[in-house]
């Protein structure tokens, strides 16, 4: 009987160990490995970093066409209805 306690015992303490082992490799493998999460944040990052550059080079063109473009022209208002039907007389070129 004796013998069968400290052996029981013995095997609990032993398999307590090595539980604790494995558990503790699971943790450190969630650590320090990437997992599904992690591959998305970066690939999300990227993503974000391309459009970045996408909208800034979008950004350089529209103020390249605003330098280049014609000034905006003048209308007036009609005094009846209130609606822009007329366009300001500029002056003549000459």
């Amino acid at each position: 009987m004796l013998q069968g306690l400290i052996a029981k015992k013995a095997i609990d303490i032993i398999l307590k160990k090595v539980m604790e082992k494995r558990e503790v490799k699971k943790l450190r493998k969630y650590v320090e490995e990437d997992n599904e999460l992690d591959i998305q944040v970066k690939q999300m990052q990227k993503t974000i970093a391309k459009q970045g550059k996408y909208i800034e080079k979008l950004e350089k063109n529209v103020a390249i066409l605003k330098k280049d473009s014609h000034p905006s022209q003048e209308y007036v208002c009609c005094m009846k209805c209130g609606c822009k039907i007329n366009k300001t007389k500029s002056k003549k070129r000459r």
